[in-house]
């Protein structure tokens, strides 16, 4: 059974008029449903409502509301899969238990009062707060952020009250299963998917900072530096040629940072071999660009990148070490780099990468932006990464013709 969602703008509506929603997330990610409702609006009626989801009740808060009540995280290092920001349980102060529908509706609405205080509430308690991202759906696509996101987009504080929903026999309730609640209790029901792509129409986290022309040995690039709103990095696109000129899709390749690999030529890895490779495939075609993205070590960060080389010294292979470190083999984002690819006004590309897990992440995040194509970029093998290059192949999917 196919299930038919509701428009954003209509959940939007819904969400101003004080009704719960349900928001499902990607089949590939948590496929989860969740309860979601402004945290303004939650009367004991709707917070009896969602519980009826049988997951936990949260409330989405952004970290200045975080900050003022004094709300740390429940742990130091967060390594769950999906980096839920629980902070600490609270109960209105003046609530006997903090249990009821009544008392937690009450706690909710005063997370969602601009001038509550830290001394309002006590804890721990039964209503969990999540940090939600700055930017919404944009930065994290998921439930945290998309509670939060349609209470502003209604017009409202942006703070949401959420609760997953459960099926009969305590699983995650299926798409169908979540169609026939919403149908059942007359509930608008809609994507992340969807609600990113409304956000990408007239909103974007990056703004170009710096640009001009670029020399190499690979011919005349322009190169852009772009500024992320809420984030420190800065990527940089190398655009050659004219990207809107006629015929096929432009190349494009979105590149992660690794200093081992692009700066000092470390042969661990294969990354400064297909960045170089990149620039002259591109050069070569006549037009095309190459997003650079600061996500050292598959996302980990270069400290973490080297303790896992000392990892790999001692035996383990690239994803073993990932995990043993309590990451997952990849933790790389690309939604910066499809916001540039957009910036740049493209909606097609030949993708220059040998790991299908990128072409999924470009047709699956809402930005109108398809993979037509996916060019391999296989370099030399040495002595230093064949184990490295066959870990890409046989443990996360990459496909390397010829090996």
């Amino acid at each position: 059974m196919t299930v038919e969602l509701n428009t954003v703008p209509e959940a939007v509506e819904a969400i101003r008029a004080g009704e719960v929603v349900i928001v499902v997330d990607a089949e590939d990610r948590e496929n989860e449903g969740d309860y979601i409702c402004a945290a303004e609006k939650a009367t004991p009626e709707a917070i009896n409502f969602m519980l009826s989801g049988r997951g936990q009740l949260c409330v989405s808060i952004l970290p200045d509301v975080a900050k003022r009540l004094e709300l740390n995280p429940v742990v130091v290092q967060n390594d769950a899969p999906l980096k839920t920001a629980f902070l600490t349980p609270i109960d209105i102060r003046t609530a006997k238990t903090g249990i009821t529908a009544s008392e937690r509706a009450e706690t909710i609405r005063t997370l969602a009062s601009g001038d509550c205080k830290a001394d309002d509430f006590v804890r721990p308690g039964h209503v969990y707060p999540l940090l939600a991202k700055q930017g919404g759906v944009l930065r994290r696509a998921g439930h945290t952020e998309a509670a939060m996101d349609l209470a502003r987009m209604a017009g409202l504080a942006p703070v949401a009250a959420l609760c997953e929903i459960l099926d009969e026999s305590g699983e995650r309730a299926t798409r169908e299963g979540l169609g026939a609640i919403a149908q059942k209790h007359n509930l608008k029901i809609i994507s992340i998917e969807q609600l990113i792509a409304h956000r990408r129409v007239s909103e974007k986290l990056i703004t170009r900072s710096a640009e001009a022309q670029l020399p190499t040995k690979y011919g005349n690039f322009t190169v852009v530096v772009y500024a992320v709103d809420y984030e420190a990095q800065e990527p940089i696109a190398l655009v050659f040629g004219d990207l809107s000129a006629e015929g096929m899709p432009a190349l494009v390749r979105m590149h992660s940072s690794c200093f081992t690999g692009d700066l000092v030529a470390s042969l661990r890895c294969d990354c400064g071999d297909q960045l170089h490779m990149a620039l002259q495939m591109i050069s070569s075609e006549g037009r095309g660009a190459l997003i650079y993205l600061p996500q050292e070590g598959r996302g980990i960060g270069l400290a973490q990148k080297i303790r896992a080389y000392a990892l790999q010294d001692k035996g383990m292979d690239t994803v073993e070490a990932n995990h043993a470190l309590g990451f997952k083999a990849d933790m790389r984002d690309y939604g910066i780099g499809l916001q540039i690819l957009k910036d740049l006004g493209l909606s097609e590309v030949r993708l220059l990468t040998n790991n299908p897990k990128k072409t999924e992440a470009f047709n699956l995040r809402g930005f109108d932006l398809r993979v037509v194509d996916q060019v391999p970029i296989v370099s030399d093998v040495n002595e230093h990464n064949q184990k490295y290059l066959d870990t890409k192949r046989d443990k996360m999917g990459h496909n390397l013709p010829g090996r």
